[in-house]
């Protein structure tokens, strides 16, 4: 196995590289770089299987390069290294997108057990064996898939869902000689993407998800169809149940749809989507909102995603890393909403949190 170090402190990559175990892990390549854009060159040449990363780093930090990773790199095993003041805006910014998170000072036991871990569930997914790595072009498809099947579920589309699985097997299928562990690796990755979704939506996973999904363990000689047909009928069978839920409810819970708001006003929800999503007209939902809330809908989501995006730049989050981990991507418009609200430029919050500091 293969790592590489990624932090612009000198004396925090030379820390990890003495106090990991690394022989018993089998990790026989350790390379280091100071920054991301740097990292992402030594990753693209070696391929390692784990990557550990700092989050604030001139150049491109932590946040950027975990997006370049989940796209580009989906199965490469992430540990994160955070500052106590910034641990809380990295588990926000990533979305719980890394397998381990570990606080500064780097202590032995803590980073070794992170590196067992993923050691352990490499060889897992590997049956043992070295995984060659997937092909750029499925790769790409299956991130595209993941974006897809997020809209999807988000819109309680169950037979689009299931028409998307359709495709995803036959992607799979074209592919004549799967990667050691791939399948392993596939069906872990879209389970955690399905855990993710509900806990968005506020759906309860010990009562929605099929008790057997869970259980269900895939090796190399899995049927394809076996656990594609797994995954398919465990993400239309919550959907399907949220459906009828939210179908039988004979009043709207503002409350609820506040808390749905504020686990994802960072995709792109609008009045008409939300009042689909709870089977209502989107004149009612507005009424009834502002009635209880004072503000509508809309504002509210925005008033949201300008309150994270505040906090993201007082813990020194580049405004194009903010801005982004909020769902805004121009700039320009960013800026706008940011100023509307709050009075000052983005630019100007950061300066005044750093100047506290």
């Amino acid at each position: 196995m293969k790592a590489v170090i990624i932090d612009d402190e000198f004396w925090t990559r030379d820390s990890i590289k003495r106090l990991a175990d690394w022989e018993r892990f089998g990790i026989v390549q350790v390379e280091e770089a100071e920054e991301g854009l740097s990292g992402l060159r030594i990753i693209d040449e070696i391929r390692p299987d784990i990557v550990i990363t700092d989050m604030r780093m001139r150049g491109m930090d932590g946040v950027e390069l975990l997006r370049k990773l989940t796209e580009e790199y989906p199965f490469i095993r992430k540990i994160v290294i955070s500052g106590f003041d910034d641990f809380a805006y990295t588990k926000q910014a990533i979305q719980s997108r890394v397998d381990e998170y570990i606080l500064k000072p780097v202590q032995a036991e803590e980073l070794n057990r992170a590196l067992e871990k993923a050691a352990s569930e490499l060889r897992t997914a590997r049956g043992l064996h070295a995984a060659q790595p997937m092909a750029k072009d499925v790769m790409s498809a299956v991130t595209e898939f993941k974006d897809q099947l997020s809209r999807q579920f988000q819109e309680l589309q169950a037979e689009a869902v299931r028409e998307s699985f359709d495709a995803l097997e036959t992607l799979l299928r074209s592919q004549a000689n799967a990667a050691p562990g791939l399948n392993h690796l596939l069906y872990k990755h879209f389970m955690l993407l399905l855990d993710e979704l509900m806990a968005k939506a506020g759906i309860d996973s010990s009562s929605a998800l099929p008790a057997q999904a869970g259980a269900f363990f895939v090796t190399d000689f899995t049927p394809l169809e076996q656990w594609i047909g797994m995954l398919r009928s465990s993400y239309v069978s919550v959907l399907e149940g949220t459906i009828q839920l939210r179908r039988s409810k004979g009043r709207i819970d503002i409350e609820h749809i506040r808390q749905f708001i504020d686990r994802a006003y960072a995709e792109p929800i609008t009045l008409e989507s939300i009042a689909s999503l709870y089977f209502v007209s989107k004149e009612h939902l507005s009424r009834t909102f502002k009635g209880v809330t004072g503000t509508t809908v809309m504002d509210y989501i925005i008033a949201r995603r300008v309150e994270e995006a505040n906090r993201l730049l007082q813990a020194s989050a580049s405004i194009k890393s903010a801005a982004e981990a909020v769902g805004y991507s121009d700039l320009t418009y960013f800026h706008r909403v940011f100023k509307k609200i709050t009075g000052i430029t983005p630019a100007q919050a950061r300066t005044e949190a750093a100047e506290e500091r």
